[in-house]
């Protein structure tokens, strides 16, 4: 089973346990969900990883990003860390009317409840298109063992017209500022840690991509190795994502239905021409 599926699947169950109602509207709910989604993410972790069943609750004063943690490594965060982690979460949080977040509007457009529209949203963000560019980067990076062999080996998958996921943005023609923000927390992590591999192979690859191809990285680039760093397996990244944007789904679900409008786009048809029928005799 895949991660992305125990949070879409466990916050559908959810709705059946504490169903939208009056007294629970789309803040409280948007509250538990972002409260709750590490607890359900990291249960399933530790019992499929290891058959450990743990202890899911968190001091009243812990953050998302130190209580993720904690979950995660069965102990307390530093304070570097937590830090970093809550630098990420934020700068995840929200991104416009990316294909999640649109997907999600057009739920809630339906006027559907908020649970299905946060799992539309997850739906969406489990396609490597959207929300696995960050795993990419890391399987990318982490197959090289130094700087020379990374330039090398993108120089080649350049060659080959390969994708090199992590670079360029819909949005940003020049760079990605929040690119700049998680470079400077995976640097300084990166020197804890005494690391001469991940960080210097990061920073090879995207001085190639910008020389070969004049790309800059995105936020999910140096997410990446931040994450590595903090310790969190590659295939809790893009969960990792959805624990963030949580928080700018819902906010836009509450933007669409403060000024609802069902959102239906028209579509232009470029197919065959209208085709000539012969009419059939009854022979009869």
């Amino acid at each position: 089973m895949q991660p992305m599926d125990v949070l879409r699947t466990g916050i559908s169950a959810l709705a059946a346990f504490e169903p939208e109602t009056a007294d629970r509207g789309p803040n409280q709910i948007a509250d538990r969900l972002i409260a709750c989604g590490a607890s359900m993410l990291l249960y399933w972790h530790h019992f499929h990883t290891s058959g450990l069943r743990i202890d899911t609750e968190a001091p009243e004063s812990a953050s998302i990003a130190g209580h993720f943690l904690q979950l995660l490594h069965g102990r307390p965060a530093s304070e570097l860390h937590e830090e970093t982690l809550d630098v990420s979460l934020i700068l995840y949080a929200e991104h416009e009317f990316n294909a999640s977040t649109f997907a999600a509007r057009v739920t809630a457009s339906t006027l559907s409840d908020f649970y299905s529209s946060i799992t539309t949203g997850i739906g969406t963000l489990r396609g490597p298109l959207h929300g696995g560019a960050n795993e990419a980067a890391m399987e990318l990076i982490e197959g090289f063992t130094d700087a020379d062999e990374a330039e090398k080996g993108v120089l080649q998958l350049l060659a080959q017209r390969q994708l090199v996921m992590g670079f360029g943005h819909r949005v940003y023609s020049v760079s990605d500022p929040r690119s700049d923000i998680i470079k400077l927390w995976s640097a300084t992590l990166s020197k804890e840690a005494g690391d001469t591999r991940l960080y210097p192979v990061s920073e090879r690859i995207e001085e190639v991509m910008q020389r070969e191809r004049q790309l800059f990285p995105n936020l999910d680039f140096y997410s990446a190795s931040a994450y590595r760093f903090l310790g969190i397996p590659a295939n809790l990244f893009t969960p990792l994502f959805v624990l963030s944007r949580i928080s700018g789904w819902s906010a836009h679900i509450i933007e669409q239905r403060e000024g609802n409008r069902i959102i239906r786009p028209s579509a232009l048809y470029v197919g065959p021409e209208p085709q000539k029928w012969v009419e059939i005799i009854d022979r009869k």
